[in-house]
């Protein structure tokens, strides 16, 4: 799959969000705290995934060389990820906070907000992805802002942003969340057709 491609690759998901203003100043300290790839306890989760990805190809060995060590380690990046992932839903608050309806991309995201935002305003943008409780923390740029007209009262504006700042380790969560998403969509829709109609 082409770079372009994978970036503006859609599909509508439900995903915690979190995002507040910020002027250029703000945005540039978090501009390098996202490329210095310091991991804080929202990251945590997305660095130890990543981590994992980079680890596949010597698990596949030590597989091969020694099966209950690889058991042992598999089992203790359980127990890290699923200690990052309580730090993420700690930080996002998720027991209060419920999903949001998005159209997401590896790109941008487009949600439902109580207030307008201006065009070209920054944010920083925070995300959690379901089921994996990934945390992903980007710097946006608001490029739509639209009221809505229908029974959404509580979130009247359509906004749309782009990800300004975003690790590169995060960006092939979104387009690996986003492909098996599209995945899972498309085997409900098989199994749904598959089924006999009831008479």
């Amino acid at each position: 799959m082409s770079d372009e491609r994978r970036e503006y690759f859609r599909i509508e998901d439900e995903i915690a969000l979190d995002y507040r203003l910020i002027d250029r100043d703000e945005a540039g300290r978090l501009q390098e705290k996202i490329q210095s790839r310091v991991v804080d306890r929202f990251t945590a989760a997305s660095s130890f995934a990543a981590t994992t990805r980079q680890m596949t190809h010597v698990m596949h060995k030590v597989q091969s060389d020694s099966p209950e060590l690889a058991r042992c380690l598999q089992m203790l990046d359980q127990k890290l990820n699923m200690i990052a992932q309580l730090f993420v839903s700690e930080e996002m608050g998720l027991n209060e906070q419920p999903s949001r309806e998005v159209n997401l991309s590896a790109g941008g995201v487009a949600f439902r907000a109580r207030h307008e935002i201006d065009v070209d305003s920054l944010l920083e943008l925070r995300m959690v992805l379901f089921p994996s409780l990934v945390g992903i923390l980007t710097v946006s740029r608001v490029i739509h802002c639209e009221r809505i007209n229908d029974d959404n009262r509580h979130f009247p504006w359509q906004i749309a942003v782009v990800y300004e700042h975003l690790r590169e380790s995060d960006r092939e969560h979104l387009v690996r969340h986003i492909m098996a998403k599209e995945t899972q969509q498309l085997r409900e829709e098989r199994s749904g057709k598959s089924q006999p109609t009831p008479l």
